[in-house]
């Protein structure tokens, strides 16, 4: 059986962890993750095409991987999503758009077993080990370890932030701009005047109750900006999505050589549109150069 939640356990022992979100499942790019240093993973099964089926042999790789599994569950109101993440072998749930503390409730009653929860039993389950003997220490497990991560990216969740971080279920938690400053109107403007009032008052919010933050310079880690998300009150990070990360390297292998024939007698197509802010496009064309 699997000990404590080793994200919680690292920083009790005052380490960073790090990890990395992941659409595509992909298990060769999983592995490269536990090559190089990364502590933790987010499987995406809301924006990605992640089935119940495939998640089980994905978990498989993580743990082989050394990597702690979280998975982001489609709707934070799908019980069904819910369970079935945690019974493929998930330590961890992201619920996207939490607007209240009865959300978390809800996920609660599903992720939990009674009496902590309404979850229903059954021991055939990869989490499980597939034995009946010890299902009720995996219950118990299940029960004090598996984290329940809010997602802040909705304006109601941001006023809500009080009571739900205030909740014994809410050890950690995310404030992800990208939904937030769409429904505040700013596009995909992140860093809107109102969208860094929600960001400082979701922290202040954390550090009042002792809740760890899970963030970090997401699309443009270098060690300033993730000094300046250690010092907001981040302290789990989260640095980079398979997809773009490999976009990204994609289009700095364009640049790349487009700038080396310049000059020369032979030539390149000019490069698509970038999919990066401009910030972003011009420290890749700086770093071929």
């Amino acid at each position: 059986m699997r000990g404590k939640n080793r994200l919680l356990e690292m920083i009790e022992r005052g380490h960073v962890p790090l990890g990395l979100q992941c659409f595509t499942g992909n298990p060769a790019l999983i592995e490269v993750m536990g090559h190089t240093g990364f502590d933790w993973i987010m499987v995406d099964t809301e924006h990605s095409g992640n089935n119940p089926r495939a998640l089980e042999d994905t978990m498989r790789v993580i743990d082989n991987s050394g990597l702690v599994p979280l998975v982001r569950v489609p709707d934070l109101h799908d019980e069904t999503a819910i369970r079935r993440a945690l019974e493929a072998g998930a330590e961890g749930l992201l619920l996207p758009l939490v607007k209240t503390a009865s959300d978390v409730r809800r996920a609660a009653d599903a992720a939990f077993f009674p009496p902590k929860g309404k979850r229903g039993i059954c021991p055939s389950l990869r989490a499980a080990g597939y034995n009946i003997m010890s299902f009720p220490e995996y219950a118990k497990w299940n029960n004090s370890e598996v984290l329940l991560i809010p997602m802040f990216e909705h304006p109601e969740g941001v006023e809500n932030v009080e009571e739900i971080c205030a909740m014994e279920e809410v050890k950690m938690i995310v404030f992800a701009p990208g939904d937030l400053a769409f429904l505040l109107g700013e596009g995909m403007d992140m860093r809107a005047p109102r969208v860094s009032e929600a960001y400082k008052k979701v922290m202040a919010a954390a550090k009042r109750h002792d809740v760890k933050v899970i963030g970090g310079p997401i699309n443009d880690p270098t060690p300033e900006t993730c000094r300046k998300a250690l010092d907001d009150g981040v302290s789990v990070f989260c640095l980079g999505l398979d997809t773009m990360g490999f976009r990204r390297f994609c289009e700095y292998a364009v640049a790349a050589l487009n700038s080396g024939v310049e000059g020369t007698r032979f030539n390149r197509p000019a490069a698509p549109p970038g999919a990066f802010p401009a910030r972003l496009a011009k420290s890749l064309v700086m770093s071929t150069v």
